[in-house]
């Protein structure tokens, strides 16, 4: 069994993908603001913006003259006629600056001298050059590598108007940088969330295999694999692992006692029952000498039940004609079948298994054995044999008295008898012992109620890989 067998239904599953729906969101964001931060559209916004601080001033100069062009730069500027007071202090000189000059003189703008430009580049869609600015005091020098910068001619006069732009570039090396390392970071925990999710999945399932396996076959001998030690589920495997180890022990302890029982009180049943033939009580003799026989049975099937299921001995298997097995057991009681007036049928494929063939005879009997047993009169017994392309099928149904479905899970138990079986002979035991037969050949044991649509009967299943 797989605990689970869609791993798109796991709550792993859905978490990673939660995870990988976020992360995915996430890099779309930051993709957009990189290609915004790459496409030079905040630069390419400042150029227009010098474009049309000059081109205004250009038209100034066309219509109004060189005195209406001076004016407007001083009072953009904040810059009073006299150059002996330096402008403010919070104006921010490395952003933008307008100048204009004469003969190589500064005759109005934000700077103390004219820009030097030291190297231009050239742009596909704009010019920018690396200048050096001087502010109004005189005191310091600026360079800035990145620059926007237009010269025009006014008659005698140079305007110069620029902006510069190395935050824009520095803001735009972050952002490309800080995208980058953000989508790397967050492909790499759509990964981990994903491996996260099938690491968690796959452990699961083992400890799942491993408990399906350990109810299917009895065997508290199987151990869930620890191979790390660094997560919660290695510590639960530990934890489960100790704990079959307890109840093997504890099981172990109870079958040696029921086992010691058994084979202790066999020999004094033996002693009994060769004393109970001494009665000369005819009736009496007979009645006691049965009670003693079913004892003795009671206690030899505990002991084959015992031996199947721990020591799992299969010195017995060979390659055995299933049908051929079936056939005999059928042949073996259709006479009781005939003397009950019971219809006995069967339909058998030819097939070959791995089988111990007294245990296998064994099981299929005590099962026929029970159907004709429990059946009414004129009623109907059938015995299938068919294949698949994995499994080997063996049913065996009647019409009988059949069990309450709220029976079917515990008809497995040993010494349980179901309400419509007590008043008959028997011990409870009979499943039980055909159960450990069939586990044994590593097959599965079903019980069908009513299975030939009668309102009642049962039907016993035995399915084996092939």
């Amino acid at each position: 069994m797989i605990a689970i067998r869609d791993f798109t239904r796991s709550s792993s599953f859905r978490v990673g993908v939660l995870l990988t729906t976020l992360a995915c969101i996430a890099i779309v964001l930051i993709v957009y603001f990189w290609r915004l931060t790459s496409s030079d559209l905040f630069i390419s916004e400042s150029n227009a913006a010098v474009n049309a601080k000059a081109n205004a001033l250009v038209t100034l100069y066309e219509n109004l003259g060189i005195d209406a062009v001076k004016s407007a730069i001083i009072s953009d500027s904040n810059q009073p006629p006299s150059s002996e007071k330096a402008p403010p202090p919070s104006f921010n000189y490395q952003r933008s600056f307008v100048v204009l000059s004469k003969d190589e003189q500064v005759v109005a703008g934000n700077l103390a001298s004219i820009p030097l430009v030291l190297e231009r580049h050239r742009g596909a869609s704009f010019d920018t050059a690396e200048i050096v600015i001087t502010r109004p005091d005189s005191s310091s020098r600026k360079t800035l590598r990145q620059a926007l910068m237009r010269e025009d001619v006014l008659g005698d006069y140079t305007l110069y108007v620029g902006r510069g732009i190395d935050d824009l570039y520095s803001a735009q090396w972050f952002g490309k940088t800080f995208s980058w390392i953000i989508v790397v970071l967050l492909c790499a925990l759509s990964i981990l969330s994903f491996a996260i999710a099938v690491y968690v999945v796959n452990r699961i399932n083992r400890m799942s295999q491993t408990a399906d396996k350990i109810i299917k076959t009895g065997s508290l001998q199987e151990r869930l694999e620890i191979d790390s030690n660094w997560d919660d589920l290695s510590s639960l495997s530990f934890v489960f692992n100790q704990m079959l180890d307890t109840i093997e022990s504890s099981v172990n302890n109870i079958k040696s006692v029921t086992d010691s029982i058994a084979h202790d009180l066999r020999t004094p049943l033996s002693r009994l029952r060769n004393t109970l033939e001494r009665i000369e009580d005819e009736q009496l003799r007979e009645d006691t000498t049965q009670e003693a026989d079913n004892l003795l049975n009671m206690f030899n099937s505990l002991l084959r039940i015992s031996g199947l299921e721990t020591t799992n001995k299969k010195e017995g298997f060979c390659s055995t004609d299933a049908r051929a097995i079936v056939e005999d057991v059928v042949d073996l009681y259709h006479p009781l079948a005939e003397e009950r007036n019971i219809q006995l049928s069967s339909q058998l494929e030819s097939v070959t298994m791995l089988a111990d063939p007294n245990l296998l005879f064994q099981a299929v009997a005590n099962v026929l054995d029970n159907a004709i047993k429990y059946s009414n009169e004129d009623s109907m017994v059938t015995v299938h044999l068919t294949t698949t392309s994995r499994h080997i099928v063996i049913a065996v149904n009647d019409a009988g008295i059949g069990v309450g479905e709220h029976e079917i899970l515990n008809l497995e138990r040993r010494f349980y008898r179901a309400d419509g079986s007590r008043t008959s002979t028997g011990n409870g035991l009979g499943l039980s012992l055909v159960s450990a037969i069939v586990k044994l050949h590593d097959g599965q044991t079903w019980f069908v109620h009513d299975p030939l649509m009668q309102g009642h009967g049962l039907g016993v299943v035995f399915c084996f890989p092939r």
